[in-house]
């Protein structure tokens, strides 16, 4: 039941940031709000608790890519570069808003996860470097170029907008940064 109840915060919180209510939560779940409160002491620490579920998948997830066998330089890179939430599924844009403004602390726990990320792709871009996959490039302009592409992609707006959803702008946005824009054939 506890997986339920997290899966239904994550549902809220994407529909309407942390703005949702205990009662609300209650109600789709078809509980007591004091059911609600035998399973987390408050919102808070459910949504804590959610947050931390989706940071352990986002880790276990870099830590598979990056120490499989399997794939090589290029795809551990694709990978590493698009992995995604698969726990409970991804946050909005609205709820990341949120998240940071209200709850800094939590958001300061994905943002140690995104340099960390960085520093597992950094090693595979200098890898391909001297497998002579990538060419040399300024990794600090690229971190820059990928972050700063990454914020902007999370917009509301610009998801709405484009009719995208997150996940699949970054998959183009990782597609462009691999790939570029000139045909292969050219």
């Amino acid at each position: 039941m506890l997986e339920r109840i997290r899966v239904e915060t994550l549902s809220l919180m994407n529909e309407k940031g942390m703005s949702f209510t205990v009662a609300e939560l209650a109600e789709r779940l078809a509980v007591s709000k004091r059911y609600i409160y035998e399973q987390s002491s408050s919102k808070n620490e459910l949504v804590a608790s959610v947050l931390n579920e989706i940071l352990d998948d986002l880790q276990r997830q870099v830590q598979e890519i990056a120490n499989s066998q399997q794939l090589g330089t290029i795809d551990k890179l694709n990978a590493l570069m698009t992995t995604a939430p698969k726990a409970l599924g991804p946050l909005s844009s609205r709820s990341i808003v949120d998240i940071k403004r209200l709850l800094p602390e939590q958001w300061g726990n994905f943002e140690r996860f995104f340099d960390d990320r960085w520093e597992e792709i950094k090693k595979l871009i200098e890898h391909g470097v001297q497998q002579k996959l990538f060419r040399p490039i300024d990794l600090s302009v690229l971190q820059q170029v990928y972050r700063g592409t990454i914020n902007g992609l999370n917009e509301y707006q610009y998801l709405t907008r484009s009719n995208q959803t997150f996940h699949n702008a970054i998959v183009t946005m990782t597609d462009i940064l691999l790939y570029g824009i000139i045909a292969s054939d050219n």
